[in-house]
């Protein structure tokens, strides 16, 4: 699959996720997700509902040590979360900014921002491997699997993006099978772009990092393929999302462990 077709379909799959109906048992799957991943249930209600859209894998606040102050960037922001809740701890004398391609998301995330009355939190629409911002100007960069999204010729730009826009001293497992790496809807819900640790530290080192560190958050990916199989037993449900309930083109999910792709545990 080439470039165009993969940000194609990864805009099409997530104006769809930011487009949904949010019926009640919809809300109790996205918290649910995300609990599962780290954030603390009086973090998500502290922002508006549908900055949660259920689509993490991951909780990157939790390790970022962000402080008062600083300028953070979120790398695929999508409904707001990650954005909205930096921005609450760098304060109104920090920024929060997300990046984000898809329209429809940054029409979201920008209502979501307004509803919670974050002046210090915006959204710009680009490509995470070409963002519009000035070298050395942030502290912090984070993602949410986002950067599996991106195809793999182009995933070397998205780090040095980040080795470019952060400061001085900013913070910055098995090979899959063909027939999953080929799996376009496996792509756009993050499993099938998803890198080795080997080439993530490729990408850090050939972008100028040093001495960095990737840390396993031992979280279990399985819990969007459970509750797919469990929630939607007839292809109903939820829709794809990043990491979140995926319908392989195969029409079944393949009989794999996720984990055992992305790295998430050992």
């Amino acid at each position: 699959m080439n470039s165009e077709d993969t940000y194609n379909s990864v805009q099409e799959r997530y104006a769809a996720v930011a487009n949904q109906a949010e019926p009640d048992n919809q809300r109790k799957y996205e918290q649910k997700v995300a609990t599962a991943f780290g954030y603390d249930i009086e973090e998500l209600r502290s922002i508006p509902d549908n900055a949660n859209l259920g689509v993490s894998c991951g909780n990157p606040l939790a390790t970022a040590n962000i402080v008062l102050g600083e300028t953070v960037v979120d790398l695929g922001s999508g409904g707001g979360i990650d954005v909205l809740l930096a921005a609450k701890k760098v304060g109104p004398e920090g920024k929060a900014i997300g990046i984000d391609m898809t329209k429809d998301m940054l029409e979201l995330a920008r209502r979501n921002t307004r509803n919670a009355g974050a002046s210090n939190a915006t959204f710009i629409e680009a490509f995470i491997t070409s963002i519009p911002l000035s070298a050395s100007t942030v502290d912090c960069i984070i993602s949410n699997c986002v950067v599996n999204l991106v195809p793999e010729a182009e995933k070397p730009l998205v780090f040095q993006e980040m080795f470019r826009l952060l400061k001085p001293g900013g913070q910055a497992t098995q090979e899959l099978p063909e027939d999953i790496k080929n799996d376009l809807s496996l792509y756009v819900g993050c499993i099938a772009g998803a890198s080795q640790v080997i080439d993530y530290e490729r990408y850090l080192h050939e972008a100028g990092f040093r001495d960095t560190l990737i840390l396993n958050t031992h979280s279990d990916l399985n819990i969007y393929k459970e509750m797919w199989q469990r929630e939607s037993p007839n292809g109903s449900g939820p829709p794809s999302s990043c990491c979140g309930p995926v319908k392989s083109s195969t029409s079944e999910l393949p009989d794999v462990d996720f984990n055992l792709w992305t790295g998430e545990t050992t």
